[in-house]
This record gives C-alpha cells, structure tokens and sequence, in this order.
C-alpha cells in the first residue's frame, strides 16, 4: 500500500516537471519577465522594467541562471530624474520556486554598467527609500553582489554636494579571501572640487546586520585632504562610523565646506584624531597634530540632532606661536617676503603692508556661523615668538544664534594680565562689536624694546563699534581708553629732547629719571579718541600730551610738550607733533618752534651770544601735584 502511494507522488512529480519542460519548451524563459517585473516592483514599490528578452540555463536545482538586459527602477517624481537606478546587464541565480512564491530570492548576482542616482533635495528628503510605507512590501534577498564598471551619483542640495563614483567589485586572489569593492570619483563640494580613492570590504556586508563595513577613503578637495580608515557599523549603518582621521590643508578655514562646521582662517594644518559618530554625535577625541608653528591637541564633539548643530570643543597649546594668534584675525606679524610663512599670512600681511594699517579689514563670515551654535574653550599655555611680551593666551568661546562671545578672553604678560570680554552680535542687520577690559602690570618695554624708556602701566578699556571687521569697528567705536602708569623711568636725555633743551641734552648724562606718575585718558567717539588727559610726571618735569587718535584712517594728530618745574635756560619750549599712520608716526617740533628755533639762530648771530640764549628762556613753568590731584579727583565720590 506504501509503495503504491509513493510510486503515485513520484509519478505526479514527474508529470509535473515533464509539464513545466514542455511549457518552457513551447513558450520560451522570457514567460518569466513579467513575474519578475511585478514581483520586484511590488517588494520596492517602484516601476521595474526589463527592456530585453530574458536569457535562461536551467539547472535541475531549481536556481536557474538569468541574464537581465536594460533593467530600470524608476525614481521618485521630486528629484526631476527618470530612472533611480539602470542595469546594462545583470546574471543572477534566481531562487524559482521563492519566485513563485512572492519572494525575489537572489542567490549570486553579478551587475555590469549600473548606475544608481541617490538624491537628497533643499528639505532633506532622500530617494533610496525602497519598499511600500504599509510594510507590505519585500526587499529581494540577494546572497552575493558583485560589480563591474558600475557608479553612484549623488546630489545632496542641501548640502551643495554632488559626486559620481565608480564602483568595482575586486575578486579574491584566493578561494579563502573575501571580495572587496574599490571606489573612485570625483566631484563638487560648495563649489569646491574633490576627487576621491577608497577601498572595502564587499558589497553585500553593507547588508549583513552583524557584521561592520569596514573601509578606507582618501578624499582631496583644493588644498584639503582627509583620509579616513574605519568602518560603518551594521547594515552600512553611519550612524555608528568609527575609525581614525588624518586631515591636512593650507587653510582649516576650508574644512567648513566638508562639515558645515565654522572655523577661521589659519596657517597650513596637519591633524590626526580618532573619529567616531554615536547616534547624531560626531566624536572627535585624541586630537594631535600642528596648525602652523603651533601644536593643537584636544577633543570635539559636533551635534546635528538639535534644531541647530551644536559643536563642543575643548583645545589646547602646548607652544602657541604668535604669528598664528594674528592669523585667526587676519593679521600675522610676519614679513611679507618671508618664503617659508604660508600664502595667506603673506598676502594678509602684505596688504597690511602696502595699506599702512595696523587693523585687518578681515570680515567676520556671518553665513558660516548662521546655522550652528557652539563651546569652545581653549588655552595657550606658552606663547613663542612673541618676544617677552606675551606669555599665555585662554579663553572661552559661546556662539549662540549668530552672536559670538569671548568671555573671558585673557592674555598673560611678563608680570602683568589683561582680562577682556568681547562679544560680536551679527543677529541684525548691521554687526555690533563690543568690547571691555581691564588690564595691570604690563611692561611698556616689552612692547617697545628701548633703553629710554621704561614702566608698567595698567587700565581699562570699553569700547561699541559697528561693523564685521576689526578695521570697520574701530572706524565707527564709541567709548573709553584708560591707562595709568604705575612706576616707570624715563632717561635724562630722552626727557630733555622732549623738551627740546638743547644745552641739557648736550650736556646731561643718561641717567635714569623716575616717573612720578603717568596718566592716559582717551575719550572715543565716531572713530576719534581724543585725549582729554595725557600727562607723565616726574620730580622736576611734566610731558602733557593733547590730541587725537583717528581710528577710521588710522592716524595721530598728537602734540607732546615738557614742561620743567623750574626756569629753564637753553628750551625751545615748543612742542612735539605726533602725526602720520599709526603704522608709521612722524615726529618733527611745532611750527612755533621752528620760529623760535630761527629767532634764537638770528640774536646769536647779529647780537652776542648772551642774548641769543635769552630767547631760549621759559618762563610758563607750572608746579607739581598735578597727577594727585588728578587721581583724587577720579577716587572722588560723586557729588563732592
């Protein structure tokens, strides 16, 4: 009875496979197009194409082998493309039974001369979202994927970026290696051009929920370079990218157009950090490497979860070199011949040059901080090549909805601080720049190498101007300027030439001469200080100083005069003019003088020498106390 019942199944399959011969035999493979058609578009819900006959070898396994010819998906109607993705040709093992059954089931597929087009539009929206939004839809199953003479082309309008990339499946040289995919291309970043090499594993992990992509890319953008070697997590998954990143470039400047991550210009850089992304948090720890002369260690962490990006970064220097510091703000104290210093800091510092200025006109780019909010917090611990002046620089850094703040900002000197507070507000139309601080003990010599002069000196300064560059600000500032001298000397001979006492200085030794006190107050309005007291007393003289400092064109229009404590025979008298470029000041004796000078020449030729010495005489001496009273006046309460 067994027997006879399976001697009936037999007979009934073999009938069953004689059928399907026959129908294969009489109506061709190509029956098969339309099931495969309608499967694989119903499992993307996109139209699927076959444009050529199918091709078929049957092997009794029920895998037969088909060649697809002019395959097309068609893509969504919002990206203005026909087709997501074109297939010259495609050799797949087809599962047929799986097919028969509703499910695309390739075994081993091998493609030649794809194309795939991934969009993202100015919204964000992507076009490689495959399958029905009811869930009902099947991705096919593909066991193996191998590539040939294949690209990927990427627009993201949102982030100005487009590239083609070609995609080559690399064959194991043995059997126990795996397949790896190569990749090249090139293309546009913000209008940047980049062109990149990279090589992975193959194509199909990118779809294994185990196992990590892992991969290596080198990426070249104008003078920017980044090499990544890591891997994607799960699935190809970027949300969980980890690996190590080597960047370097002429300008971090330009890293903006590659992460949308605001940085100012600097010299040539050469980084390496570990980089890793956890969830919408890109990770930036170990940070090592050099930014000029200067070396950069630290970490940072980029955020682009919230409704603007948020970075946070904290950065240290270990050797912070001057020149580096004026480069962030566009003006490097370098020489502009210098070959060695990079292109930028000599073409900032030639127009300087060649402008006579000393503020840089270099604009605050308010686009690139318009979008992102951030920390930073940053700390040069010794500053180099800035003589013995400089000797630390820290600050914290808030960018929050396009105000940027500096708070503290602080700058430590030999013996001496200036703690500051700056803030630059670009949320209205014009951009409002403030600043207020306080400085002490800071040496006059180590910002004027002499032997003449000497002191430290301490104050505070507040100042509001208008504009997106330093140059601009000052131009339109409005506020205070405030220094006293605390101690200092000046030498003997300096002091007489001041006073244009032309027998002391021939005759006075170069001794040093103690200053009682010195005072600086400067109001600023408009872009013009002016000085409503310049005083420097010592025990037998006082200099006093009137005029004003021009912050739009950058000039002095100062005049200093000494006046002794006693009658003086053999002083001019008149004063000093201080005027030209702040850059470059002329010092040259009043026009009163010059008068004075020539009558003194006349009664010393045409009557006796003793007359000629009388008309040296001055007698507006004016007694001492000055700066006491000066300071008892500003510690006054008010009212008194």
């Amino acid at each position: 009875m067994f027997v006879r019942i399976l001697a009936g199944l037999v007979a009934l399959v073999f009938a069953a496979c004689l059928a399907l011969v026959l129908v294969i035999q009489l109506a061709g493979w190509d029956w098969l197009r339309g099931p495969v058609e309608r499967r694989v578009s119903e499992a993307l819900d996109r139209q699927v194409t076959i444009a050529e006959p199918l091709a078929v070898r049957w092997r009794w396994n029920f895998v037969p082998r088909v060649r697809f010819e002019g395959v097309t998906i068609s893509d969504e109607d919002w990206t203005g493309d026909e087709h997501f993705i074109t297939l010259e040709r495609a050799v797949a093992d087809v599962a047929l039974l799986d097919l028969l059954r509703g499910r695309v089931n390739l075994r081993e597929a091998w493609i030649r001369g794809m194309e795939l087009r991934l969009s993202v539009d100015d919204e964000g929206r992507n076009n490689w979202g495959l399958g029905r939004e009811d869930g009902q839809g099947r991705v096919p199953i593909v066991g193996g994927l191998h590539l040939v003479d294949s690209q990927v082309i990427y627009r993201n309008a949102a982030r100005e970026v487009s590239f083609t990339a070609d995609l080559d499946t690399v064959v194991a040289e043995d059997e126990g290696g795996a397949d790896r995919t190569a990749i090249s291309g090139e293309g546009e970043m913000r209008g940047r051009p980049l062109t990149f090499t990279g090589e992975g594993d193959g194509v199909m992990r990118l779809r294994d929920p185990d196992q990590s992509f892992a991969f290596r890319l080198d990426i070249e953008g104008g003078e920017t370079r980044f090499v990544f070697d890591g891997q994607l997590g799960p699935r190809g998954s970027f949300r969980e990218i980890a690996g190590a990143l080597a960047l370097q470039g002429e300008n971090l400047r330009e890293v903006y157009d590659f992460t949308g991550i605001p940085v100012p210009d600097t010299p040539p850089y050469d980084l390496t950090l570990d980089l890793a992304r956890v969830d919408d948090v890109w990770q930036a720890r170990n940070i090592e490497g050099v930014v000029g002369d200067s070396d950069l260690s630290g970490q940072l962490d980029y955020d682009t979860g919230r409704e603007r990006p948020f970075v946070d970064a904290e950065l240290t220097s270990d050797a912070l070199d001057f020149n580096d510091i004026g480069m962030l703000i566009g003006a490097p104290a370098i020489d502009p011949d210098d070959m060695s210093e990079s292109q930028l800091a000599r073409a900032q510092a030639r127009a300087l040059r060649e402008e006579g200025r000393i503020f840089p006109r270099a604009p605050l780019d308010v686009e690139r901080i318009s979008g992102v909010d951030g920390r930073l917090v940053f700390e040069g611990r010794e500053v180099t090549g800035a003589g013995r002046a400089l000797t630390e620089v820290s600050t914290t850094i808030t960018l929050d909805d396009r105000v940027l703040l500096f708070e503290p900002l602080e700058f430590g000197f030999r013996g001496g601080r200036l703690e500051s507070r700056v803030e630059i507000n670009a949320r209205g139309e014009d951009t409002i720049t403030s600043a207020d601080g306080t400085f002490s003990g800071i040496r006059l010599e180590d910002f004027i190498p002499n032997e003449r002069i000497a002191g430290t000196f301490s104050g505070e300064i507040s100042l509001v101007g208008t504009g997106d560059s330093i140059r601009r600000a000052m131009a339109s500032s409005n506020g205070r300027i405030r220094a006293l001298v605390d101690e200092g000397g000046i030498s003997r001979r300096t002091l007489e030439l001041i006073g244009l006492d032309l027998l002391n200085y021939i005759f006075a030794n170069d001794e040093t001469v103690a200053t009682s006190c010195g005072v600086a107050d400067i109001a600023v309005t408009d872009g013009t200080g002016r000085a409503e007291t310049l005083l420097i007393v010592t025990p037998d003289s006082q200099i006093h100083g009137e005029g004003a400092f021009d912050f739009r064109r950058e000039r002095f229009d100062l005049q200093v005069q000494a006046r002794d404590t006693s009658p003086n025979i053999g002083s001019l008298g008149g004063p000093i003019n201080i005027t030209g470029r702040f850059r470059d000041p002329q010092i040259s004796p009043a026009e009163e003088t010059f008068v004075r000078g020539a009558a003194a020449v006349a009664l010393g030729v045409f009557l006796t020498p003793l007359a000629g010495l009388l008309g040296t005489v001055q007698l507006d001496t004016v007694d001492g106390g000055v700066c006491e009273r000066l300071l008892d006046q500003a510690d006054a309460p008010e009212g008194e």
